[in-house]
């Protein structure tokens, strides 16, 4: 930068002094040691000194010469070397104006991606079109050049029209070289506006599909992989966001959207489909307790409200069940799902009451019978004691053995796989049920005492270790 600056600064006093023999001799070649300086300070303004260093330099040389003969008044020398200065000038700039133009044609064209990529054509549209059609007529000129400089390299007779050809090339050239830099400044204006209006909204846009997959992950307990892949398509995408490439995260986005939706649908649908099930499980088992009951024990007795009372909760169970029903028909899945859970709670609600039931039952066959012997007593305490609590073992690979117990609700499959230290997911009771399929017949009807095997939460289910 220094060399180019005192470069400049030396040419600019040539001019100075070369202008000093306007008056005392007028037979000087003023014309063209005019010519060849602007040429030379041409050449320098558009880094021949980087491109064609051996050309600029004699350029330079002989300017420097043309200017000393003029000095001591030899105004054939003085001509002589500012025509060889105009010529190598020129050489220097028909090996450089070709390098340059390529050069920041390139760069045009990254600086448009650029804005491209932050979204500038929808944001700062006007803009970006101004700096494409900047490109285009780079193009434009630079195709022209082209052309222009092969003809003059075809030329071989008249030396007058070679000279006009080279010289229409090296403007062409030149004025490629300012419309693809023209270009390039358009394009980085153009992306920084673009950046600092829609990076905002497009972080807004992606937190708006994280939330969509959040809730689907929440209906499918058991985990999708097709959820993952989307949540890590829209970190990719604040990745982009964070590296100015807007346009790319803004498909990412669009596209994660799309699939969360589905993704949302699905998981919702399947979530109703395992709750409605669940929901007929539980009041089927209410169902078949409350069937179990003498009605005129229980309207005859102290008991009536509580049945009254059990009776009503059981028929609101069937009817929300009905309802879930319903809704899954009608693709109503969120609402099935509420319904369902009203029909489980209702139905837990029942079998509590039909359990108390029972048990006031139990008390008053006792106060109508005799007292019972002490060997009765033993048999029911120790069979209290064995029933009152589950037990579960731990098994080698992952497998649990768990002991049904009589409780308050009554175990069920559904029950033992929403324990905590079993799968924490009542829906996964099918794989319990699976596992045990030769020693349960019926999947509604399990015993106290009665071991289950218990397989890994997840994976192929297999066979149970023997200890």
């Amino acid at each position: 930068m220094l060399k180019k600056k005192k470069t400049s600064v030396f040419l600019s006093a040539l001019v100075l002094f070369s202008a000093g023999f306007v008056n005392c001799a007028q037979e000087l070649p003023l014309k063209e040691l005019a010519l060849a300086k602007s040429q030379v300070e041409r050449a320098e303004r558009l880094s021949a000194e980087e491109y064609a260093p051996e050309e600029f330099s004699e350029a330079k040389k002989s300017l420097v010469s043309a200017n000393e003969f003029a000095a001591e008044e030899k105004a054939s020398d003085s001509k002589k070397s500012a025509d060889y200065a105009i010529s190598k000038a020129y050489d220097a700039l028909e090996k450089t104006l070709p390098k340059l133009a390529a050069k920041s044609r390139e760069e045009a064209v990254a600086a448009i991606d650029a804005a491209d990529e932050a979204y500038a054509s929808e944001y700062t549209p006007e803009e970006y079109k101004k700096a494409v059609a900047a490109r285009d007529a780079g193009e434009t000129k630079l195709a022209q050049a082209d052309a222009s400089l092969a003809s003059y390299l075809r030329e071989d007779k008249d030396e007058t029209a070679k000279e006009v050809k080279r010289t229409v090339a090296l403007q062409e050239y030149e004025d490629a070289h300012n419309q693809f830099q023209e270009a390039s400044k358009i394009s980085s204006e153009a992306k920084k506006v673009a950046l600092e209006k829609s990076g905002g909204a497009l972080v807004k846009s992606a937190d708006e599909v994280d939330a969509l997959l959040d809730k689907a992950a929440s209906y499918s307990k058991a985990g999708n992989p097709a959820i993952d892949e989307e949540k890590a398509r829209v970190a990719s995408a604040r990745e982009d966001i964070q590296a100015g490439k807007l346009k790319t995260a803004d498909e990412k986005i669009k596209a994660a959207r799309l699939a969360s939706a589905s993704l949302l649908q699905d998981s919702i649908k399947d979530h109703a489909k395992n709750r409605n099930a669940q929901a007929k499980e539980v009041v089927e088992d209410a169902n078949l307790r409350f069937g179990e009951l003498n009605a005129e024990t229980y309207l005859k007795s102290n008991a009536k409200e509580s049945y009254a009372s059990t009776q009503e909760n059981l028929g609101a169970s069937n009817e929300s069940l009905q309802a879930s029903g319903n809704l899954l028909e009608q693709d109503k899945f969120e609402d099935s799902i509420a319904q369902s859970e009203e029909a489980i709670r209702l139905a837990e609600i029942s079998i509590d009451q039909i359990e108390t039931l029972k048990g006031k039952t139990n008390v008053a066959k006792k106060d109508r019978t005799a007292v019972e012997t002490d060997s009765d007593k033993t048999t029911d305490a120790k069979d209290s004691n064995q029933t009152s609590s589950s037990q579960v073992e731990e098994l080698s690979g992952g497998w649990k053995r768990y002991t049904v117990e009589k409780s308050n609700p009554a175990d069920c499959l559904w029950r033992i796989a929403d324990r905590e230290d079993i799968y924490s997911d009542a829906k996964l009771w099918p794989r319990i049920f699976e596992a045990n399929r030769k020693t349960i017949r019926n999947k509604n009807l399990i015993y106290p005492k009665q071991k289950l095997n218990i397989p890994p939460k997840t994976g192929k289910i297999g066979k149970a270790p023997k200890e």
